[in-house]
């Protein structure tokens, strides 16, 4: 038990990407999952290039169904379980990002970006 712990904390003090004891994602999944149908709208008809940011892939598979390439940009190990690939970087232009209401996108190439606040509600960044 004690290993568990210890082990959970480290996890905590490292700062990842996008994991959910990260300042940039507060949301619970399930919260972060409600405002899918909604990003759905907002992104339009694919096929499109999206890229989604520090969700651990919860967006991905829904919208890979709908028919858009996505990248998911996560260290969180459950991005990877979800999304079955993830990137490390951003490559190139995409035409939208999906990222939480506070996520940093300096470096981010996108004609559109896709906001999720703090509620689970999506919006387009003007």
């Amino acid at each position: 038990m004690a290993a568990l712990v210890a082990r959970r904390d480290r996890r905590r003090r490292r700062g990842r990407l996008g994991g959910c004891d990260t300042p940039a994602v507060k949301l619970p999944p399930a919260l972060a999952a409600s405002a899918t149908p909604r990003i759905l709208e907002l992104l339009g008809e694919p096929p499109q290039r999206v890229l989604e940011v520090a969700f651990a892939g919860i967006h991905a598979v829904p919208l890979q169904l709908a028919g858009f390439d996505v990248d998911v940009l996560d260290d969180d190990p459950r991005a990877l379980e979800r999304a079955g690939k993830i990137v490390h970087a951003p490559s190139g232009r995409y035409d939208a990002v999906v990222a939480p209401a506070d996520a940093d996108l300096r470096g981010v190439g996108a004609s559109r970006i896709i906001r999720v606040g703090s509620t689970g509600a999506a919006f387009m960044q003007e």
